[in-house]
């Protein structure tokens, strides 16, 4: 009896050993990818506040997570004998115990150096930005974010960099110029593609009797030769022909300081000069709402914690967030993090590693 019962235990134990680790992955493997999700969007929308606040940003990466779990039993079996009258019996107790715990190692790495640097003020590379329009991403939300001149037609150069005292020039054809492009999109005129043996990238405009005065309000904007149906592409501004698209694009700092004029702050910061108040010619605060980049993100500011933000931080006393219900402002946030692996993400950065054990 005593044997059968010590090895049904131990075979109940075995068996609780062989589930315990792909229970315990499943179990662990959502918590850690939420956890660093959540934190490394924190950290972009702390980054994009600091510049708002003209503070320097600072990027720290999740480079490995190591967690050793343990499940721990015991068991045994103990005889004693009572006395019952004159006579005595055995009673055999069993003892069984178990100790489940984690413990999770976090190497961090801060994102430093030459090559780190250069990646962000890079400009976004032209076959990147017609790779994400072609992947999905309207026109309307890449080319105003990563674009800042087409032709003669801006996208607010001046804020490319810290927040400028005077109000930029009226982006209404750059605007324009993308709404016509979302319009047509559906049909696909536009292709691009880069020919290999000339080393040159190549828009070709295909005739569609539904949208002749689209694409002909689209030519007339970037002031190109109405009768072409090819036009090439170059980043190179200087050059300026009816038969070329320059395109300036902007470096993933840029984008950020862009996004950043678009954080809400307190009426008692603005007063105190934390931070800069674009105005202009009449002295009037300017809307950076009305921007391309204002229309699709904005990071409001309240006194308190909100409850229901899709992202939440604090700082300087105050909560910034993004609107649960924002979809335009989750939508640009998420290009964001997408441009930030497209261009700082590939490369590897040499740098201190911080391990950190988790209790």
């Amino acid at each position: 009896m005593r044997s059968f019962i010590l090895i049904l235990s131990l075979n109940f134990l075995l068996a609780s050993c062989n589930s315990f680790g792909p229970d315990s992955l499943k179990g662990s493997h959502p918590l850690y990818n939420e956890a660093i999700n959540d934190s490394m969007n924190e950290q972009f929308m702390l980054n994009l506040v600091r510049l708002h606040y003209f503070e320097p940003t600072f990027f720290l990466d999740v480079t490995n997570v190591a967690a050793t779990m343990k499940l721990d039993f015991n068991g045994g079996l103990d005889q004693t004998a009572l006395g019952v009258t004159d006579s005595a019996s055995d009673l055999i107790k069993f003892t069984a115990g178990s100790e489940y715990y984690t413990q999770p190692t976090i190497s961090f790495a801060p994102l430093q150096g030459d090559a780190f640097v250069r990646s962000l003020l890079m400009p976004i590379s032209l076959e990147s930005i017609f790779e994400l329009t072609n992947s999905g991403w309207s026109a309307r939300r890449t080319f105003g974010l990563c674009v800042e001149r087409i032709n003669e037609l801006e996208n607010v150069p001046t804020a490319s960099g810290p927040m400028p005292q005077t109000a930029p020039n009226s982006t209404d054809k750059f605007q324009r110029l993308m709404d016509l492009v979302e319009m047509i999109r559906s049909a696909h005129i536009i292709i691009w593609n880069y020919e290999e043996k000339t080393k040159q990238a190549i828009i070709h405009v295909r005739h569609h009797t539904r949208y002749e005065k689209e694409i002909a309000e689209i030519k007339q904007l970037l002031d190109l030769d109405p009768n072409r149906d090819s036009y090439i592409v170059s980043g190179n501004a200087s050059i300026k022909n009816r038969e070329t698209i320059s395109i300036d694009s902007r470096s993933l700092m840029s984008i950020m300081f862009y996004l950043s004029h678009n954080v809400d702050s307190p009426p008692e910061h603005q007063q105190t000069g934390l931070v800069r108040v674009t105005k202009d010619v009449s002295n009037t605060p300017f809307e950076w709402s009305q921007t391309p980049a204002g229309k699709i993100f904005r990071i409001h500011q309240s006194d308190w914690r909100p409850r229901n933000g899709f992202l939440a931080i604090p700082y300087l006393d105050h909560w910034y967030y993004i609107e649960p219900n924002d979809l335009e402002s989750k939508a640009t946030f998420m290009l964001l993090t997408q441009l930030f692996r497209l261009q700082a993400g590939a490369s590897k950065f040499p740098a201190p590693v911080l391990t950190v054990p988790v209790r």
